[in-house]
């Protein structure tokens, strides 16, 4: 039995994008669900006291550091809403079919590319001045109900897993936060629950030991795999991952007069794999970047200013140590086309009429890609434990690089749908002998 005295029919250990998603999807159909989450669940409001007791920063690689978020609903509460079309080719051919849980998330979620009227100045000089440089500038789908936005921005209207979670309690689950699961606990071959250790308190923590019949590890592509070797897999993360390295230009127009904006709303990509985005940020994040770039002047110059990223795809490497770190080293090659998209960047920035052109420090999202389908998890994203499964960003395949939501709420259906036809197929047949 567990502590709590319970054996869940499933333990989901992040509650998260994917995580949120199951967890909806399987108590929504009568199982008997628990969320482990190791952050907090607090109201997502946009305020620097939120992110700031929500945002974490990781090692990725040698000297590079990631962004987490460590709230029940994940890093959906600090996200740009940008989103990509799930890679349905690439994971067609590791044996998984996304196209019917993409046709069904995308009723679910407010996804659509965003509406002129919506497009700040900001965003409009940028479209206008990269077409100019030949560039084809087109606009992304958003992740945004655009029916709550009274301007330009809102930070309500973004969609988040948080949502999910709470449809998922509401019919059922249970979420635990505070919770860091420590390892998968494994009997004969197959995973029968979770040890973690609940916080309690600034001081204390206590272990604890939930029962399942069947686990999924969403905790994020650096976290998952972790808990897999804590766990006795040890050939987890051992064929590389990506983390696509980017930095920001900041740049002044005179007399533009610029309002709170949605960032990443258009893009254009590059051969090589060099990516350009529109990186107009809304004022809160702007105020707290400044300061952190020793550019003060800057924070009472919101409206004039213009923000473009470049991003590279870099080459598949490092791998998780035995002592639980991530070790990736950039080559040359990811910094040469760097180096090709700031020109095309700056090229842009000029056609729009900008100066004193600021470059920010490089920085990168997460690594990505760090379990492979087909070696770490086979098509039904089992592991070699029996009962034991990944679904999150550990699984974004290298050739199917994309802004990963999108992806995860179709891998998380897909996922849900799996389970649950396999878990009813054997009773099925048997009423069928009868």
């Amino acid at each position: 039995m567990s502590e709590d005295g319970e054996i869940y029919d499933c333990i989901i250990v992040g509650s998260g994008t994917s995580g949120a998603v199951i967890a909806r999807e399987l108590s929504g159909r009568g199982q008997k669900v628990l969320i482990l989450e190791r952050g907090q669940h607090i109201p997502l409001k946009e305020s620097l006291w939120t992110f700031g007791s929500i945002f974490n920063e990781i090692p990725v690689g040698d000297k590079l550091k990631g962004n987490a978020v460590y709230a029940a609903g994940g890093s959906s509460a600090m996200y740009l809403a940008v989103m990509d079309e799930p890679p349905i080719d690439a994971y067609r051919a590791l044996g998984i079919d996304l196209q019917p849980a993409y046709d069904t998330m995308r009723l679910q979620v407010p996804l659509a590319e965003m509406a002129d009227a919506l497009i700040s100045p900001q965003s409009q000089r940028m479209a206008e001045a990269a077409v100019a440089a030949g560039y084809d500038w087109k606009k992304k789908l958003m992740l945004i109900d655009q029916s709550k936005c009274s301007g330009a921005y809102s930070y309500e209207a973004k969609w988040k897993a948080l949502t999910f979670v709470e449809d998922a309690v509401r019919q059922g689950a249970v979420l635990q936060c505070q919770a860091l699961a420590e390892r998968v606990l494994i009997e004969n071959g197959r995973a029968v629950g979770v040890e973690c250790r609940i916080k309690e308190g600034a001081f204390r923590s206590r272990t604890v030991r939930f029962r399942a019949n069947r686990v999924v590890a969403c905790a994020g592509s650096l976290a998952t795999p972790r808990l897999l070797r804590a766990s006795g897999l040890q050939d987890a993360a051992t064929h590389g991952y990506f983390i696509d390295p980017s930095f920001t230009l900041f740049a002044r127009v005179p007399g533009l007069r610029g309002v709170d904006s949605f960032c990443g709303v258009m893009e254009t990509t590059l051969e090589g794999g060099i990516v350009l985005k529109d990186a107009n940020v809304h004022k809160l994040p702007f105020l707290m970047f400044m300061p952190q770039y020793m550019q003060l002047s800057r924070m009472f110059a919101y409206p004039e200013h213009l923000g473009l990223t470049v991003m590279a795809h870099d080459e598949v490497g490092g791998g998780l140590s035995a002592d639980g770190r991530f070790h990736k080293t950039l080559d040359a090659g990811v910094f040469d086309k760097l180096a090709r998209g700031e020109r095309a960047a700056r090229e842009i920035l000029q056609h729009a009429g900008a100066r004193d052109i600021f470059k920010a420090p490089m920085f990168v999202g997460s690594g990505l890609g760090t379990l492979r389908i087909g070696r770490d998890v086979d098509a039904k994203l089992e592991t070699s434990v029996r009962d034991l499964y990944v679904c999150d960003g550990s699984l974004i395949p290298e050739n199917g690089r994309v802004a990963p939501t999108l992806t995860l709420l179709c891998l998380a259906k897909y996922f849900a749908d799996t389970l649950t036809q396999t878990r009813s197929a054997p009773a099925e047949a048997a009423v069928m002998s009868i």
